[in-house]
């Protein structure tokens, strides 16, 4: 199954761009699903269809799904969150509080955009669209099946374990209730979900990221810093679509300015993203909403090239034998030495990236050796190993 991630700075027009080259592969004859997990729904504006948390169809093999943020939470975190509710109240917190604090910033998001893993699994799908929040919230989820499978492999065997331990006594003497074998089986579901659909993500063969960006510095800074994360992570960046540039064919003098700062922008995005491939759509005279303006758009995109191919192929990490050991690459664009800080500590390696940090488990083929040094190569962090 192909999976293809767009997103962007908010209202870069990601919901058009998604629903655009849905309808193209699902024209060229793949069985496409695109789905909204920004919170802000609004693929049934873009198809002038009404849609809901069950794939409906919207053209002939062509599927639509607004994924229901409440829902998929009590499915994957009803029993977790009565347990924290019942904790929070016994603390003294009341009701409507303790029932908002049991669900963790961000968690619509990720549980909606858990449906890939299911649609990865029955293989229902030829091409899955994912419509993403905004590159903030976006970032924030690619993160998280990371982190849980860290907290999956340190923290949760030794809660599980004390618990057994404690459980008899705790019970009588604690001022809160005890969580039962029942909530820690389902915290290792949850991570043990995430950690399967982190590999889904990281799979480069399947898997890619599309940055919308239009020409504005604010966006073209907030795609640089995105761009450089999803590296970090592991995840492949096979596009960049340029969107609501002026036309040239514009001649009202008001708009000549505006017109130069574009064609500047553009050429900065092309320096700065080469070799990434770079695709650009004009400022329509009208709204895009509607099949007919969607295919006009999907069009312009891709031309006769078929919207479901890898554009490019670069994989973000990589590991290379040499003579004196190994090195383990890791491509961080736009980032300087000064701003890397990196430790290794037994079968990790930490690498923090101003405010984004990665705990990154060493390869089997790396377990046993040290660090011997570290230094950028050009976009590449190389780490060498004895």
């Amino acid at each position: 199954m192909r999976v293809i991630l767009f997103t962007g700075k908010g209202g870069v027009g990601k919901t058009t761009l998604s629903a655009a080259t849905a309808l193209l592969c699902a024209r060229r004859g793949y069985k496409t699903l695109v789905i909204s997990t920004d919170a802000a729904h609004s693929l049934s504006d873009a198809f002038e269809i009404s849609l809901n948390n069950t794939p409906k169809e919207i053209f002939p093999n062509l599927f639509g799904q607004e994924i229901d943020a409440l829902e998929q939470i009590e499915k994957r975190w009803g029993e977790i969150k009565d347990y924290l509710i019942a904790f929070f109240s016994s603390q003294g917190i009341d009701s409507v509080e303790a029932e908002e604090l049991s669900v963790f910033p961000g968690m619509e998001e990720l549980f909606s955009l858990m449906e890939i893993r299911n649609y990865y699994r029955n293989n229902k799908f030829d091409v899955v669209i994912v419509d993403c929040a905004p590159t903030g919230d976006t970032l924030r989820l690619l993160s998280a099946p990371e982190i849980t499978d860290w907290y999956l492999k340190h923290i949760f065997p030794i809660g599980r374990t004390a618990a057994k331990a404690v459980r008899p006594v705790a019970s009588r003497v604690l001022p809160f209730p005890f969580p039962e074998d029942s909530v820690f089986e389902a915290i290792k579901n949850v991570s043990l979900q995430l950690a399967e659909m982190k590999e889904i993500l990281e799979n480069g063969e399947k898997t890619t990221i599309r940055l919308i960006v239009n020409p504005e510095k604010m966006v073209i800074k907030e795609t640089q810093r995105a761009y450089m994360f999803f590296n970090l992570f592991g995840y492949s960046v096979d596009l960049i679509l340029v969107n609501r540039l002026l036309p040239s064919e514009i001649k009202d003098a008001y708009f000549e300015r505006w017109k130069e700062l574009h064609q500047e922008y553009l050429q900065m995005i092309e320096e700065i993203f080469s070799p990434l491939p770079i695709v650009t759509l004009p400022l329509y005279q009208k709204e895009i909403v509607g099949l007919p303006s969607l295919e006009m758009v999907a069009k312009a995109l891709y031309g006769d090239k078929d919207p479901a191919n890898i554009f490019f192929k670069q994989r973000p990490i990589e590991i290379e034998k040499l003579d004196s050991g190994y090195s383990l690459s890791i491509r961080l664009p736009f980032t300087e030495k000064k701003d890397i800080q990196l430790y290794q500590k037994g079968e990790e390696i930490l690498v923090q990236v101003g405010s984004f940090r990665r705990n990154i488990l060493i390869p089997r083929i790396l377990l046993g050796r040290k660090v011997q040094a570290a230094r950028m190569d050009g976009d590449k962090l190389k780490i060498f190993f004895s």
